[in-house]
């Protein structure tokens, strides 16, 4: 419900009544002892006893859907709508989403990239199924399991700069979560700045930093080859964590959505050690 945003579309996805919902959540307010929700005008909000119980209830639930797809004996079919992000390592995921297809010939996907803004955004309206994303804070709604990466600022090889000149930054346009990182930290600092290159495409902003236009914020798995990372001795200042998620409504996935979940779950902790929705 809290996802959903209000008792009557959850009455609706259910199949119950606003009474029977509003019974429910008294029960369970009852059971636990604390009061979980409360109305600010029209929009219903947790309380603080709310977001630490679900958590709680998050990893109940992905680990029912991961007994699900395991244990899944039908055949997946049907349309798979996955959202991955150009922001982050999108290349291994893609890798991941391939290997399922493979193995399952009969699930068309339908694999949109973008910003992860527009991405959650996106899974919101219910246009999409399941997505990857980069948020700002960690939990958030229809997480499943997530981590943090700290980006590093990085530049050229051979890239020379100075302290009594303004930061030449690479960047994402304006919503990006690494360009408000490194703008934060610089202004932090006292520091002096201005965006010289400006790109939604990583590729563009890996290639500006390879050819010495300026500097730019990456995490490991977008770093190339004759890239180098500049530290707080050289007037860098540390960036805050970003916060990566797998985001799903667990009331409207499907079988296929379920296997192809547990498979990028596996994924992620082959190269991150995930941190379960729990407040």
């Amino acid at each position: 419900m809290v996802d959903l945003g209000n008792y009557t579309e959850t009455g609706n996805i259910l199949g119950r009544t606003q009474p029977a919902i509003s019974l429910q959540i008294r029960r369970l307010e009852d059971l636990v002892g604390a009061k979980l929700l409360h109305h600010k005008g029209k929009i219903l909000e947790m309380t603080p006893q709310g977001h630490a119980l679900i958590g709680y209830a998050r990893e109940i639930l992905r680990l029912n859907d991961r007994a699900v797809a395991n244990f899944q004996q039908a055949q997946f079919m049907g349309t798979l709508r996955v959202g991955l992000p150009t922001d982050y390592a999108i290349a291994y995921f893609q890798r991941i989403i391939a290997d399922f297809a493979k193995v399952n010939p009969d699930v068309t996907l339908d694999v949109r990239c973008d910003w992860s803004r527009s991405i959650l955004n996106n899974l919101h309206v219910d246009e999409l199924d399941l997505a990857i994303a980069i948020t700002d804070m960690m939990p958030a709604p229809y997480v499943s399991l997530y981590w943090s990466e700290r980006p590093f600022w990085v530049c050229g090889r051979d890239y020379q700069y100075s302290l009594d000149k303004p930061v030449q930054i690479i960047a994402h346009p304006k919503g990006c979560f690494y360009r408000k990182r490194m703008i934060d930290a610089l202004d932090t600092e006292g520091r002096e700045w201005r965006i010289c290159f400006e790109s939604p495409g990583i590729t563009a902003l890996q290639n500006a930093v390879l050819d010495g236009m300026g500097v730019t914020a990456l995490t490991k798995k977008t770093l190339m080859p004759g890239m180098r990372v500049l530290s707080p001795r050289e007037g860098f200042p540390p960036l805050a964590n970003l916060h990566v998620g797998l985001f799903y409504k667990h009331v409207k996935v499907s079988d296929a959505a379920l296997k192809l979940i547990e498979q990028i779950a596996e994924g992620v902790s082959a190269f991150r050690k995930p941190t379960f929705a729990r407040s």
